[in-house]
């Protein structure tokens, strides 16, 4: 048994195109992260029909593509979150899928990686962490960004330097990811008292 064997984690493939480079990287994290002992969901959201969030609007916690990432995010202990940069931010489709989501992310771990045309990918990966850090999740200080001239012209990571950080990423999100959500739910049993830190809002 692996450190990481009880870990349960989400990827999610934050791109809208079905022939995205993003999922070739999302491909590597998830190999890597179930060969650590981790189980593991991919949600690709290319493939939901996510509307855009409207706040206050009920009716929307009905529709099949908002039950489907609320029911991966609530079962995952940890998460790695995959987005092409798009004007120096994280995708639509992702920032959507932040929208919809708070209570699931809380006290959860999460690994950043970004596919970008050209540059170094810090604005999108900043975006996505601060994103996460808004809704009380912890992330990964190590991340990665892959650039166009990192994969072949069918769209496969061809760069050894490129693919190794993403394993370690993976690595190190199935290696942390159970244990700060552990230590996140036994703060929240302490109640909503000061003792109990940011999960005592969580109770």
């Amino acid at each position: 048994m692996t450190a990481g064997s009880s870990a349960k984690i989400t990827i999610v493939s934050g791109s809208s195109r079905l022939e995205s480079r993003v999922h070739a990287v999302v491909g590597l994290a998830a190999e890597t992260a179930a060969s650590a002992g981790a189980t593991v969901e991919v949600v690709s959201l290319h493939e939901l029909t996510l509307p855009v969030m409207v706040y206050g609007d009920r009716s929307q916690d009905d529709l099949p593509g908002v039950q489907t990432i609320r029911r991966h995010a609530a079962w995952a202990d940890g998460f790695i979150l995959c987005t092409p940069e798009y004007h120096g931010n994280m995708s639509g489709c992702l920032k959507n899928w932040f929208d919809f989501l708070y209570e699931e992310l809380a006290g959860k771990f999460a690994g950043v990686l970004a596919v970008t045309g050209g540059g170094g990918g810090d604005m999108s990966i900043t975006a996505v962490k601060t994103s996460f850090a808004w809704c009380h999740g912890f992330t990964l200080p190590y991340h990665v960004a892959a650039r166009a001239v990192d994969f072949d012209a069918e769209g496969n990571l061809v760069n050894n330097m490129v693919a190794d950080r993403i394993r370690r990423v993976a690595y190190d999100v199935v290696r942390y990811a159970p244990l700060v959500h552990g230590a996140f739910e036994e703060a929240r049993r302490l109640g909503p008292g000061v003792q109990a830190g940011v999960a005592g809002a969580h109770t």
